[in-house]
């Protein structure tokens, strides 16, 4: 049985060529341990949080699983630079807090380290929070880092 968000739909999580192609097949895309996670965070901060908006003629279509066609992806491929992205294998998501910096959700993350589920990797010095479960290798429930 696939993991469902209860607080995310899946336009939100998706870019809009992998849904438009596959519908709610997508969900097999996306890490488990993601999905869960978010949803934690959401629960926990009891405060909305935006992925994609696309959906809703917004402009965000990249902060979740990206594909080949998106232009992130894209552009990264027709200039020759190797990109291998934790949103390409449904691991990440990059989002914002109603109400919240970026800065203070990740200071939150810190405080409440000991209370997440999975261990997760957190960019720093960006206006918006990038979440992922890719493996960190360090053995610590919260790894930062810059691209």
């Amino acid at each position: 049985m696939i993991y469902r968000p209860q607080y995310f739909d899946l336009e939100e999580l998706a870019c809009p060529h992998i849904y438009k192609k596959f519908g709610v097949i997508c969900w097999q895309f996306f890490d488990e341990k993601l999905l869960i996670t978010i949803d934690w965070l959401r629960k926990s901060l009891n405060k909305p949080i935006f992925v994609n908006s696309w959906q809703i003629g917004g402009s965000y279509s990249q902060r979740g699983f990206r594909c080949i066609q998106c232009p992130l992806v894209k552009s990264a491929y027709t200039q020759g630079r190797v990109y291998v992205s934790p949103h390409m294998t449904g691991q990440a998501v990059d989002f914002d807090v109603r109400g919240m910096t970026a800065t203070e959700v990740r200071l939150w993350l810190g405080k409440n380290e000991d209370r997440l589920l999975f261990p997760i990797r957190v960019e720093k010095s960006v206006s918006w929070v990038h979440l992922d479960t890719r493996d960190n290798f360090e053995g610590r429930k919260i790894t930062y880092f810059n691209p």
